[in-house]
């Protein structure tokens, strides 16, 4: 049984089949658990993957939609797409989908000014780290998979700073209730980041 993190609220869904919650995907899967189960195998090879061997890049909006595409091209036609509907997920409902690319160009146009987190201490680095989480997790600029196509992103943030941040230090529930906290009030979002973030040797 998949929890209720799993779960966008849209009624009638260009993305999902015809009166359904299911995606559309690559697998014509149509059962909602089967689908969830075989993206969970499918992307957690990739994101081991990416541990190694991560996607280059400058911390752009190009970056981050070749990392969703890269963690979803099996599954779905929209991976590395941006939404074209509005979502929500329980009393939450992300940004509207019209103001997903000027907010995510300016977000990251913002990290570059900031010469992407470099030289901060650590203290500084923890909390602009945050405040770029919970955005990017504001934005949720995909139609499914954000949450792991934003933890590797900053992942990826957090290695070109020499630190190594590890989700599976902390519960997943802790961690999704962080982000969806973090809309309103980013301080169990920073504590979860203290939590999983290191330097690296």
């Amino acid at each position: 049984m998949f929890n209720k993190y799993d779960v966008y609220t849209t009624f009638g869904s260009k993305y999902c089949y015809k009166d359904s919650n299911v995606l559309r995907n690559k697998l014509n899967i149509k059962d909602y658990e089967l689908l969830k189960q075989a993206e969970t195998d499918i992307v957690s090879v990739k994101q081991n993957y990416l541990l190694s061997n991560p996607i280059s890049g400058y911390f752009s909006m190009n970056h981050f939609c070749r990392i969703h595409e890269f963690l979803f091209c099996d599954i779905y036609n929209f991976a590395g797409h941006f939404r074209t509907e509005t979502i929500k997920k329980g009393d939450t409902t992300f940004l509207n989908s019209t103001n997903i690319k000027p907010k995510m160009v300016n977000l990251l146009k913002k990290l570059r000014i900031e010469n992407l987190l470099a030289n901060m201490d650590y203290d500084e680095f923890v909390y602009k780290l945050t405040y770029y989480f919970a955005e990017l997790n504001y934005y949720h600029p995909f139609r499914e998979g954000n949450g792991r196509a934003t933890r590797e992103f900053i992942r990826q943030l957090c290695e070109f700073n020499c630190y190594e941040i590890d989700w599976g230090k902390i519960d997943t529930i802790v961690l999704l209730d962080a982000m969806v906290e973090s809309v309103y009030n980013r301080n169990n979002l920073e504590h979860v980041i203290k939590i999983c973030i290191s330097k690296l040797k």
